[in-house]
């Protein structure tokens, strides 16, 4: 979980091997809002959102961090 309390769901992707990776991320859960961030959680740009879930590219050695926002609970 997002350390700011929020109930964002942060995930960090390693890419370990010294070389190029690709991936698409899904969820279990729904998402209003997914977004890159820096490691402090601080948002940098919207992740690339693709029919299947979010496309990731990852460099050599890259730490990556998203932050997947829950919909916001509709209001009666």
């Amino acid at each position: 979980l997002a350390e700011d309390r929020s109930g964002d769901v942060v995930v960090r992707l390693y890419e370990s091997r010294g070389g190029r990776a690709r991936a698409t991320l899904t969820t279990s859960f729904p998402v209003s809002r997914a977004d890159v961030t820096d490691l402090l959680e601080r948002p940098l740009h919207a992740a690339e959102s693709t029919e299947g879930g979010f496309a990731v590219r990852l460099r050599p050695f890259q730490i990556l961090t998203l932050r997947f926002a829950y919909p916001l609970p509709a209001s009666s």
